[in-house]
């Protein structure tokens, strides 16, 4: 009896002290961001886990672990991994925990997800621990986008097909003209009335005009004197009045009459703005921008073009009668409008520094003259202040 009651005992020390190793892959996992995977772990040999402790942590957070098992339940998950993880068969040939399958199940990858895990699994008489790495990687292609179905995956190709449409939409319009074989018109039809809100008393300054100039009593028109004579073929660039008026800043907009009673408008004239203190030479290569001078030319035969780099060229099938000029100093622009038609003409653009002032120059080789306008806008508002000082 004593030798059978020490042959049990021996078998019992023997069951109790059976001991399992903890298993794990020998290469890193790799995943993309955003999606799922499975870290394996596994006993061997093959052993029910359902009593065991399992511990998942990283690093040395063996007491903070990411899930902890034990009394056969989920005891505990780190805050961070809440809602994306738990323990799951690393295989659909796997039996789980009844067959000694611990892996870990990971959801949403982040980039801070790389890194180390530890696996550790702990019974009455054994225990055993292996670290699985983990390895995170962006998208490379469409195909390894996360597996969106039904209504969403549609949405999203949708929203895609939709967006380059519109782009390519927006393409075929923007150079629409030019596929056309095209140019844009450059006269825009634009209310008059709008810019003689900005309208402002213009003057010329006889003391900064050419000596051979002819001024009317009240500075408004201008023309050749009967003794100046070309010295050349060219445009007489050199004949230029200056405004009396200076402007350092916003608005201002003024008209200018090309057409005298029945006589047809002029053929050559010269109108535009000037740094204050410039002046005007016969070389034509000397009155640019950046030499402070802005302007639009009709010379006659030879059209009608600007002094810019390059020269912009019009082609106006009708000669204007009245021009407008609007200077907006802030915005560095200098366009203007054909009146009579209702018209844009053209812009200049370009930086202002320091006071301009209004630019004109009534040629040689017709009899009409250059009349500065008072716009009615202009008049009116004249009229209503010496109205009140009255």
């Amino acid at each position: 009896m004593l030798s059978i009651r020490i042959a049990l005992l021996l078998n019992l020390f023997i069951e109790t002290s059976v001991s399992f190793s903890v298993e794990v892959p020998g290469d890193p996992i790799e995943a993309r961001i955003g999606s799922t995977v499975i870290l394996p772990c596994w006993i061997s040999p093959p052993e029910n886990a359902e009593a065991l402790e399992i511990r998942w942590y990283r690093h040395d957070q063996f007491n903070n672990p990411i899930v902890f098992y034990r009394d056969g339940k989920i005891q505990d998950i780190q805050e961070c991994f809440k809602n994306r993880s738990s323990l799951s068969p690393r295989s659909d040939q796997s039996g789980g925990l009844k067959d000694g399958d611990v892996s870990l199940r990971l959801e949403k990858l982040t980039f801070q997800d790389e890194g180390s895990f530890h696996c550790y699994v702990s019974g009455d008489s054994s225990y055993g621990s292996k670290v699985v790495d983990l390895k995170i990687t962006e998208w490379s292609s469409f195909s390894d986008l996360p597996d969106w179905s039904g209504p969403w995956k549609a949405l999203f190709f949708s929203l895609l097909i939709f967006a380059l449409l519109a782009l390519v939409g927006l393409i075929l319009y923007k150079y629409r003209d030019k596929l056309k074989g095209t140019k844009p018109a450059k006269e825009k039809d634009i209310n008059i009335e709008g810019l003689r809100k900005h309208a402002v008393e213009v003057t010329i300054d006889p003391e900064c005009s050419h000596p051979e100039l002819k001024l009317s009593q009240d500075c408004k028109m201008v023309r050749n004197g009967p003794e100046y004579s070309p010295s050349g073929d060219g445009f007489p660039y050199e004949l230029c009045a200056f405004g009396a008026q200076r402007f350092t800043s916003g608005l201002h907009y003024w008209e200018v009459e090309l057409a005298q009673g029945l006589t047809p408008p002029k053929n050559y004239w010269l109108i535009g703005v000037a740094k204050d203190g410039s002046f005007a030479s016969r070389d034509r290569s000397a009155l640019t921008p950046s030499a402070g001078f802005w302007f639009l030319c009709s010379d006659g035969p030879n059209g009608f073009y600007t002094n810019t780099d390059p020269p912009v060229k019009l082609s106006l099938t009708l000669r204007p009668e009245r021009l407008g000029v609007l200077l907006d100093y802030d915005e560095g622009q200098l366009s203007f409008y054909n009146v009579t038609e209702s018209k844009h003409l053209l812009t200049i653009s370009s930086i202002f520094s320091g006071p301009v002032v209004p630019l004109f120059n009534p040629g040689v080789g017709d009899q009409g003259v250059l009349e500065i306008l008072d716009c009615p806008i202009f008049i009116e508002s004249s009229q209503l202040l010496q109205s009140m000082h009255s």
